[in-house]
């Protein structure tokens, strides 16, 4: 490689670093492995394995060799608190055609306790083609990005040559085929049937590129606190299986619910005619509901707003699913009106009958949404009596803010775009409460900034919660996000038959919520301290944190860097709640 074409990719790499959002250089495509070592130090036939931050918008994509955003060898770190999810990534380079790939994962031990390595779970990272930069429209352009997690690699076939996309649909007598998930026609995948393994399934990585991995663990409810160790084993043909030491950490601390409210537009509704399986985002079988429930309750969306009909008889089972899932039931936002103003008091009184029996103490119903102006005024009267009737109202806003016209009408204010501290201020001084919305909908495949917008910004912010648009939403097939004309599917995680496959992006959101639960955990092991040094000093740390930077309250964007470094200020956060433990 010549000194121009160096150059050429150093300023390609610094120019894509100030993005924030970093492919890898294509120019390195054909670099030989023989670069990263010197002739004789290795076997020039084995993998080298790279470890990853999981949580980034630097996109390890398969021609990344030998520029890896990550370092190889070494061991890969997870801490986490009993009954938290946390997630590690790492990478595999191939010098040459690696088959029959295989990941096994041993039990993790420390001293005498065991954490069973049923608890840890291997993906592949799936790069395919997505339809834009920006979730909201189909910008014509076919980017290769990796964003989801399979357990079986097979179940999406990527065509590079000709930039298209294929998923696997099984039939209920097993036989199985490809439908194109790439094209302009929306009815190309209305007999799709997806299912993704159970455990991870061999894979090929093809000579001279790299397959990315994620490791997710869900630390069991009884675990005893400590420090663990074990290993994945990568084996393949005609090479020396390769050990690479995982080490878990579990906190002594029980990990604090948040005091966020975290809800998401979900559209899905029960549906007799989905029993057999068939996929759509709006429409399931009991079976995926419930899987799809669970899912967000997990990613720590405890609060999915329902979109189930009164009239079609099905909102009593829907809530038997959701108690069964785990949901609270607390609070229920409901994607229905309170109608004209003479019929609102009935409206609640009639979603109290169905909801009364699950033990919903507040329930929302919907304004129009995003309206502003005389739309927005006419709207006063039924919330009122909405409100008369023991019903509470929310609505999303975008250009106007509704605060001057509806005030305490409107409980929760959904706001759309970059959280503002002052507009928290604002609703507050009325008792109502203020959520973010759309900074960025769903879909845009940059876990970091879902982690930041969705969590630090809005304690920052001192905004009460979330509710962004949406788990799923399709302007055609779930599945393909070229069949519209203008707008990108919004989602986190795409429905299968029997459950879902998640995204890189919705692992980001995660994140940024057991962001928010640690600041949490802080602020009561703080306040149960009373006013020793340790507590005091705390509390400074996050005082500063919150405040020494108006800029740094507002949420960032795509293309730009983040404010934080996240994973040194909760590590800062576990330093001092450790501290005042003792």
């Amino acid at each position: 490689m010549n000194t121009t074409n160096n150059a050429a990719n150093l300023e390609l790499l610094v120019v894509s670093t100030i993005l924030g959002v970093i492919a890898c250089p294509l120019l390195y495509r054909n670099v030989l492995a023989e670069n990263v070592a010197e002739p004789g130090k290795r076997d020039d036939r084995q993998p080298i394995v790279y470890r990853l931050n999981p949580i980034t918008n630097v996109r390890m994509l398969p021609d990344c060799f030998p520029e890896v955003p990550g370092k190889a060898g070494g061991q890969l770190s997870l801490s986490a608190c009993r009954s938290e999810y946390e997630s590690a990534s790492f990478a595999v380079y191939a010098p040459q055609d690696l088959g029959n790939v295989r990941l096994e994962i041993s039990d993790f031990r420390s001293g005498k306790h065991v954490l069973p390595k049923s608890h840890l779970e291997l993906f592949v990272v799936k790069c395919w083609y997505q339809a834009g930069r920006d979730v909201m429209f189909h910008d014509g352009v076919k980017r290769l990005v990796p964003e989801l997690l399979l357990k079986d690699d097979a179940l999406v076939k990527v065509d590079t040559q000709k930039q298209t996309n294929a998923v696997r649909s099984t039939k209920e007598d097993g036989s199985t085929k490809y439908l194109p998930a790439s094209g302009k026609d929306p009815k190309a995948l209305e007999e799709l049937r997806p299912i993704d393994a159970s455990t991870l399934q061999p894979v090929t990585i093809p000579g001279k590129t790299l397959k990315q991995f994620w490791l997710r663990l869900h630390v069991p409810a009884d675990a005893a606190a400590g420090k663990y160790r074990g290993s994945i084993r990568l084996s393949a043909q005609g090479i020396t299986p390769v050990d690479i030491p995982v080490a878990v950490t579990v906190h002594a601390f029980e990990l604090a619910q948040s005091q966020k409210t975290y809800s998401i537009y979900y559209s899905g509704k029960l549906d007799p005619n989905s029993s057999k399986g068939t996929i759509a985002a709006h429409y399931k079988s009991e079976e995926q509901y419930l899987a799809e429930t669970r899912d967000m309750l997990a990613h720590g969306v405890r609060y999915p707003n329902l979109w189930q009909t009164r009239q079609s008889g099905l909102v009593p089972r829907s809530l038997e699913l959701r108690k069964k899932a785990g949901l609270p039931y607390d609070k229920l936002f409901i994607l229905s009106p309170p109608g004209p103003p003479a019929g609102a008091a009935t409206m609640v009184k009639l979603w109290r009958k169905l909801t009364d029996g699950f033990g919903y103490k507040d329930i929302y119903l919907y304004g129009l949404d995003e309206a502003s102006g005389g739309p927005l005024r006419v709207q006063k009267p039924s919330w009122a009596n909405a409100q008369k009737a023991g019903g509470k109202m929310f609505a999303s806003a975008w250009k106007e803010d509704p605060f001057k016209i509806m005030g305490s009408l409107l409980n929760v204010a959904v706001w759309s775009g970059g959280v503002q501290p002052e507009k928290a201020k604002q609703w507050h001084s009325v008792g109502s409460e203020i959520f973010s919305y759309s900074n960025p909908q769903a879909g845009v495949e940059e876990p970091l900034l879902y982690r930041y917008n969705y969590g630090l910004a809005l304690w920052k912010a001192d905004y009460d919660g979330a509710m962004t648009f949406a788990y799923q939403y399709a302007y055609g097939h779930i599945w393909n996000d070229f069949d519209s004309e203008r707008f990108r599917d919004h989602c986190f995680a795409y429905p299968t038959v029997n459950g879902v496959v998640g995204t890189m992006q919705w692992e980001g959101f995660r994140e940024g919520v057991d962001d928010v639960r640690y600041i949490a955990t802080l602020e009561k092991a703080i306040k149960k301290a009373g006013k020793t040094g340790t507590a005091r000093e705390a509390k400074q740390w996050l005082e500063k944190l919150k405040g020494e930077n108006p800029r740094q309250q507002k949420s960032w964007k795509a293309q730009k860097r983040p404010p934080e470094d996240l994973e040194s200020i909760r590590s800062r956060a576990v330093s001092f709640i450790n501290q005042l433990a003792q």
